[in-house]
């Protein structure tokens, strides 16, 4: 894949992305009484992502594994609303099999945030 820019991005996303749910998880608080953690949650946001493989050469760093994906979406939701920064323990689902983020990496034009590029892992 050739070097994207944060505008070939984002044209990537609006013209072959799909719409997908990013769910953050928040996990209880612990009870030192008695030893466990509460009950999370999970809240949900609805954005516009684009799949793509990694190529040969980007298959050799360590961290990255055959089967690993990139998934990239703005750094709004579709309302247009700002998403918190995805995390490691983020999920992805809504095309395929669910994906969990294990690296993020985000994109700037100038000094606004644009997109985030997430590697993602079944």
């Amino acid at each position: 894949m050739p070097t994207l820019t944060a505008n070939r991005m984002l044209t990537m996303v609006s013209r072959y992305g799909t719409s997908v749910t990013l769910t953050k998880p928040t996990y209880g608080a612990y009870d030192p009484a008695t030893g466990t953690i509460g009950a999370g949650t999970s809240t949900n946001y609805t954005v516009k992502c684009y799949f793509a493989d990694y190529n040969l050469a980007e298959l050799g760093n360590d961290n990255i594994v055959m089967g690993d994906r990139k998934a990239l979406f703005p750094s709004v939701d579709t309302s247009g609303v700002a998403l918190p920064e995805p995390d490691e323990e983020d999920t992805i689902t809504g095309r395929g099999d669910p994906v969990k983020i294990v690296g993020v990496r985000k994109i700037y034009s100038g000094d606004s945030l644009v997109c985030y590029i997430c590697q993602v892992r079944e």
